[in-house]
């Protein structure tokens, strides 16, 4: 007998696994309609991308400038991302041309988190 999940389609499989991550999230729009710094919560994170709760929204391809806290480090992380999903107040980020140090310092974060869930 065949189950479904056994013939999952490749569209629904993630390129990196997703961490539980709950922090505040800030989001700044770039260009002149900037509205100014967004405050949201996040909920999870991966290598790749960032989801988080917003009371305002964005289209799906809108550039944004994203900085929340993480447990490998004191400082904020800040980062480029794009809008890659919308369902309702939950808003699915891409992380877009990351430097090396932040690509390790999100890495990092990923392995961590993967240990304590």
């Amino acid at each position: 007998m065949n189950r479904p999940e056994e013939h999952e389609s490749p569209l629904n499989k993630r390129r990196c696994p997703r961490y539980e991550l709950e922090t505040e999230l800030r989001a700044t729009v770039f260009g002149a309609e900037q509205r100014g710094v967004m405050r949201g919560r996040s909920l999870n994170i991966s290598e790749t991308g960032i989801a988080g709760v917003f009371t305002t929204g964005w289209d799906v391809g809108t550039a944004v400038n994203l900085e929340f806290s993480v447990l490998v480090t004191s400082k904020p992380v800040r980062v480029e991302g794009v809008v890659r999903s919308h369902t309702d107040y939950r808003y699915g980020f891409e992380f877009v041309d990351l430097m090396p140090d932040q690509r390790e310092l999100i890495g990092k974060t990923c392995r961590t988190l993967a240990l304590l869930q």
